[in-house]
């Protein structure tokens, strides 16, 4: 198949496919939304009309409430009028036309004040006195405030009652003045009209008049019907709704129910002052969701099938006038293979603004460059291989020379070492080296100044390889000079060796170094340090303890610098060990460092060993920790264990023959 026909079938397959599957996702979606939106409506009527009956029921208890707060605050306020005026020695009849005032003013409907033993004689109410007993059957409107009387209770309000055919509602007071009743009414029809408009009814018929629902129902928690509305279509609730809204009610949750094309919803109404809960039902029509979906489909059909139709036939278009430029580049390849090239066949398709035209006129650009390139591409390889080869043997050189340089600044180290360590029954001294890959100039040393004393030197210097050696050379040669001089301390043979360095050295390198004075009689220690980390001090029984850090900064930085000095002793079988910074620098394959940690742990491991065994045992364990061909620096160390006197072994020898 043809590249064209490949493009038009490719378009013409990707338009049916997003024709069918805007099809289907149409109708499932219409189909979700529908559903979704009959259950929303269902779930939002049955509970608005679960809403409404409890309002319906706390409405008028609230507003009943209210008003017998408002009778209470108007009782209490007669009973201070008629307190004030029978102060004031105002008579009977005054105190009454105040009450009536009062009464036509705004205020209660009936006052009625009575005397200490009950009897009412000031009212607003024509006719004659009455009095407050405690019979209930003979007064029920009055025997519950006989108590007043006695401050017990000191305020009551009673329910709304129907009297004299209007629907009255009482509450009283204690005198503020003497014992007496101070009761006060009011006529609560509205109440009544607040139900009915607030209630239940009120809300059914405006569902129904809405037309979205068939019917509405308000049923008891065992499925007796208390209320309910329909229209001419909706017929009496099934046996299955009646269980359905049971279930609901039983569980407080609202619930649906689909019998064929009708959706019941069911919403539960909570109990409220005594009033027992109940289930609100909801009936509604459910449109045909087949039609619809059904309706949607053949839509969408029809508009996939005009979109398809087009795109065929702008398949076609584009694809004819897109292979028209391919096809002149095609046979300009072909031209170009065989030598025959003609840079004008491609006049019509370098004259494009698109993507074609600008291949075109680059494919132009390739094959008029393309011969020249092909004349010079040999030439370029052969200069290219001489160069290469020329780059290769000055690489080999300068390895060679690296090498060589290495070589000689790591005889220079070794053979700058003692030779021999001074050897007694007093003391072990053992030194050990361990060069890096790139030689870095670290060294140790111990000059015998005398039968007694001896220097302990443990230095580093920084840099690589020569510089690092001749350094090393410059820094041995310093501090073995102001040794040899007489009377000089640590400190000062550091101080004389920087000042030394500074004025002499060619590089701009520094050395670290620690100096250390020993008596091999007494096991005193003189030392001073020069940046270098102070020595650890293993005690007999095996703990490590570190030596004061005393001294100043590096060699060769500032000149005319002072170093400070510290003295300790060193006991019988005591050992000190002297290192540089490489060991503790040592990383493993995580870029973890050997670290002080682990350096002091490796040093309190056995008791008894000798300086060289202690030192062979620290060297296994930094080689143990940065493995195989991971060490980058230089292992120095420098170990020396101070051992009993002869005269305290000769008894332990004799006892053991």
């Amino acid at each position: 198949m043809t590249f064209q026909g490949r493009l038009v079938l490719l378009i013409s397959g990707l338009v049916t496919l997003a024709v069918a599957l805007v099809t289907i996702l149409l109708a499932w979606t219409t189909h979700s939304a529908i559903q979704s939106r009959v259950e929303a409506d269902g779930r939002m009527a049955a509970t608005l009309l679960a809403r409404t009956a409890t309002l319906a029921r706390e409405v008028p208890r609230d507003v009943e409430a209210l008003l017998g707060d408002r009778l209470l605050s108007e009782a209490t306020l007669a009973a201070h009028l008629v307190a004030v005026m029978e102060a004031g020695k105002a008579p009977v009849k005054a105190v009454t036309d105040r009450l009536k005032a009062v009464a036509d003013g705004g205020g209660p409907d009936e006052i009625w004040v009575t005397d200490n033993r009950g009897r009412a004689y000031l009212h607003n109410i024509p006719g004659p006195d009455i009095t407050f007993g405690p019979d209930a059957r003979a007064q029920p409107r009055q025997a519950p405030y006989y108590g007043l009387l006695n401050r017990a209770p000191e305020k009551v309000v009673t329910d709304a009652a129907t009297e004299g055919g209007k629907l009255m509602k009482f509450a009283g007071v204690a005198g503020v003045d003497k014992p007496r009743i101070v009761q006060v009414g009011a006529d609560v029809r509205r109440l009544g009209d607040i139900a009915r408009k607030a209630g239940v009814d009120g809300v059914m018929a405006s569902l129904l008049a809405g037309g979205t629902v068939e019917g509405a129902w308000l049923l008891e928690r065992d499925g007796r019907l208390a209320v309910h509305a329909t229209g001419p279509s909706a017929g009496p609730l099934s046996e299955r709704a009646v269980e359905a809204a049971k279930a609901a009610a039983a569980s407080g949750e609202t619930g649906l129910l689909r019998e064929g094309d009708r959706l019941t919803a069911f919403a539960p109404v909570s109990a409220v002052a005594g009033q027992g809960a109940g289930i609100a039902v909801v009936r509604l029509p459910a449109e045909d969701l087949s039609s619809v979906i059904g309706r949607h489909v053949k839509i969408g059909v029809l508009v996939g099938l005009l979109v398809l139709a087009a795109g065929v036939y702008g398949a076609v278009r584009f694809a004819r006038s897109q292979m028209a430029p391919i096809e002149r580049l095609g046979e300009a390849v072909a031209a170009v293979e065989a030598g025959r090239f003609n840079p004008f066949t491609l006049n019509e398709a370098m004259e494009r603004n698109d993507e074609m035209g600008r291949l075109a006129r680059v494919f132009r650009s390739m094959a008029l460059e393309a011969s020249y390139r092909e004349e010079t591409l040999d030439a370029q390889l052969l200069m290219r291989t001489a160069e290469l080869e020329t780059r290769t043997e000055k690489l080999a050189a300068a390895e060679h020379l690296i090498e060589e340089e290495q070589r000689a600044a790591r005889d220079v180290q070794t053979n700058l070492l003692p030779q021999q360590l001074p050897a007694g029954r007093d003391s072990q001294f053992f030194g050990l080296l361990v060069p890096g890959p790139a030689v870095s100039g670290d060294f140790y040393d111990v000059i015998e100044l005398d039968e007694r004393r001896c220097l302990l030197v443990v230095a580093g210097v920084s840099g690589w390889g020569v510089p690092a050696a001749f350094l090393m050379l410059l820094v041995r040669g310093a501090i073995r000079e102001a040794a040899a001089r007489p009377g000089m301390t640590p400190a000062a043979i550091l101080a004389a060796a920087n000042d030394r360095l500074c004025g002499q050295s060619p590089f701009d390198g520094f050395a670290t170094a620690f100096v250390a004075l020993y008596d091999r009689e007494t096991g005193m220690l003189g030392h001073s340090s020069a940046g270098n980390r102070a020595p650890c001090r293993i005690r007999a029984d095996g703990s490590v303890l570190t030596l004061a850090d005393a001294g100043g900064p590096a060699l060769g930085v500032r000149k005319g610098i002072p170093y400070g000095e510290a003295v300790t002793r060193l006991e019988q079988e005591d050992t000190l060990f002297l290192c540089t910074e490489g060991v503790l620098r040592a990383v493993n394959a995580q870029r973890e460092p050997f670290g002080e940690e682990r350096l002091a742990a490796v040093l309190h491991q056995g008791r008894g060993l000798s300086a060289r065994d202690r030192s062979e045992l620290l060297l296994r364990a930094v080689e143990a920790h940065v493995g195989p061909g991971g060490q980058t620096g230089d292992i120095v160390c420098l170990t020396v264990r101070r051992l009993l006197p002869a005269s305290e072994l000769a008894p332990e020898s004799e006892a053991a023959v």
